[in-house]
This record gives structure tokens, sequence and C-alpha cells, in this order.
């Protein structure tokens, strides 16, 4: 493994690093297509880094420099974290409010009017005219 090799994963991070921060500011605008044209690009770059790791597992001792990759990874995992968390409580209004408009009946939020054009009162004025 190379000096190379582990300034191009300290890249990768970096790069990593800034599109956590713009998906981020993506979920915030709830910019959906902006959130899913940058999973494309982290992907990549998660490839990228385990393939790194996979060549600096292979090696009988991690070079000095790996523990700040690793360092600097663990913060984009806390990142990552902050934007799942974001995601799933999106997830939840939505899903809380789809349940609020699925339960509802629908005659509850519509006024109904009698001849006079008053507003009906439901159940007993309507009990009263069926006897």
């Amino acid at each position: 493994m190379t000096a190379v090799d582990l300034d191009t994963a300290q890249a990768h991070v970096q790069a990593l690093d800034a599109l956590l921060q713009e998906e981020f500011e993506a979920l915030r605008t709830q910019s959906f297509d902006r959130i899913e044209a940058l999973q494309g690009d982290k992907v990549a770059r998660l490839e990228a880094l385990q393939t790194t790791s996979q060549q600096i597992a292979a090696l009988p001792e991690a070079p000095p420099a790996w523990a700040e990759v690793l360092q600097s990874l663990t913060l984009c995992r806390d990142q990552h974290r902050r934007n799942e968390l974001l995601i799933s409580r999106q997830i939840e209004v939505v899903g809380a409010t789809l349940r609020s408009l699925q339960l509802s009946e629908p005659s509850d939020s519509v006024d109904l009017y009698d001849r006079m054009g008053q507003v009906a009162r439901r159940g007993a004025r309507r009990a009263y005219s069926e006897a």
C-alpha cells in the first residue's frame, strides 16, 4: 500500500463528506431529485473506500495514515446517521398524514344543509324526519 493510495482514500472521504452535507441540505429543502442524483456518486465513493479497506486488511500492519482515514470515516458515518434520522422522520410524517386521510370519513369534512339553507344537525334531526 503506497501513500498515493491513502491520499486517494482521503480524497474519497473528503468527497463523501461533501456529498453527505449536500444530501442533508437537499433533505432539509425536500429536493428529492437532488437526493436521488447524489446516490450514485456516494455509492461509488463507498465502493472505492471498501476496496482500499480490503487492501489495507491484506497488509501485515496498517499504515499510520490509515487511522486518519478511519477517523474521517467515523465523522461521515455520523453525518449519514443524521441524514437517515431526518429521512425516517419525514417518512413518519407522510405515513401519519396518509393514515389520517384514510381514517377520516368523507362526510366529516362536508357540511350538509337542510331545505331552509341551515346547517343540518346530524343524527337527531335525521332520526326525527325518518320517523
